[in-house]
């Protein structure tokens, strides 16, 4: 039985991208609101941004301070 070895190939240059608060931290909300994917699962349970919004303002309420910034723009 014979074992080959592997070598990993030499450093790749990797296109420069465009920052993505995904992969830097946490998005804000109006980001995460703003996912295609995100779009997808409430259409799957049937619902769109604009019946999610104001759950999010009761929430901000209820805490009496906002959740992210982007919440009293987005409603």
């Amino acid at each position: 039985m014979t074992h080959s070895k592997r070598v990993s190939p030499g450093p790749q240059l990797v296109a420069k991208r465009a920052f993505d608060p995904w992969r830097h931290g946490e998005p804000s909300l109006a980001e995460v609101m703003n996912d295609p994917i995100v779009h997808l699962l409430m259409r799957r349970d049937g619902l769109v941004a604009d019946q999610v919004w104001p759950v999010v303002r009761e929430a901000q309420s209820r805490l009496d301070r906002p959740l992210c910034s982007g919440a009293a723009r987005a409603a």
